[in-house]
């Protein structure tokens, strides 16, 4: 008698059990994405119930913020796909994507005018505030350049603007402009254009950990040259 009562309870259970580790049905939110590929960088994207995305974010590749939207759907077999268009660099590209859904996590891979790409992604969180004044040291190649900066926060989440000066001691005083995409735990990516005294550009992307609360950061990058770059960074 026992054995036949524990034996419907546990087939009653089961049911449940199994519902509970199903994976959601839906990615509606904003996830926080981690590309690799044909570029690597960080992206924002928020999936809406109506079935349309769209995101922004900074790579190794792009001058500035790129912007995409598209639209998904969840296919019979229970994957996310979809497709979307994307500014960068002043131009438009065009991808899908094809991806499986976990209860804190999407992961998946892209094929897309500009290359084939892998992500994983993370349900949004609070990162921290990186507005304030900040100085460093940026070496590029065997020069040693002191610079100063100040970061502020944009409309929109997680980013920022970056205005500041360094000094060269062959061409004297630059001007920094650029922008700070700010992930989970500390991660930072950053691309900056400089402007040195005889008004010559360049850019630089760069990406690391940071805290606000660490007396030296580091971040590594390359510069428009080809010439690999590191900024220590003090706040």
């Amino acid at each position: 008698m026992k054995l036949t009562l524990l034996a419907t309870a546990a087939l009653a259970l089961a049911p449940l059990s199994a519902s509970a580790a199903a994976a959601p049905t839906s990615p509606v939110g904003t996830w926080e994405v981690a590309l690799s590929g044909a570029d690597q960088g960080t992206a924002y994207v928020t999936f809406e119930d109506d079935h349309d995305f769209t995101a922004y974010g900074l790579s190794r590749e792009s001058l500035g913020l790129f912007t995409l939207s598209g639209t998904w759907t969840i296919d019979g077999a229970g994957q996310l796909t979809g497709s979307y268009t994307e500014t960068i660099n002043g131009g438009a590209v065009t991808g899908t994507l094809t991806a499986k859904l976990a209860a804190k996590s999407i992961t998946g891979s892209i094929a897309a005018t500009n290359g084939n790409f892998t992500f994983k992604a993370k349900p949004e969180t609070v990162t921290q505030n990186l507005a304030g004044s900040w100085s460093g040291i940026s070496a590029v190649g065997k020069n040693r350049l002191p610079e100063i900066y100040q970061i502020t926060p944009s409309a929109l989440a997680h980013v920022y603007q970056i205005e500041g000066s360094g000094i060269s001691p062959l061409g004297g005083q630059y001007s920094i402009l650029g922008t700070v995409l700010a992930g989970a735990n500390g991660k930072v990516e950053l691309v900056a254009f400089s402007l040195d005294a005889w008004g010559a550009p360049g850019f630089s992307t760069l990406t690391g950990n940071v805290s606000v609360t660490r007396k030296q950061n580091v971040l590594k990058g390359n510069h428009s040259s080809g010439t690999p770059i590191k900024i220590t960074l003090r706040r």
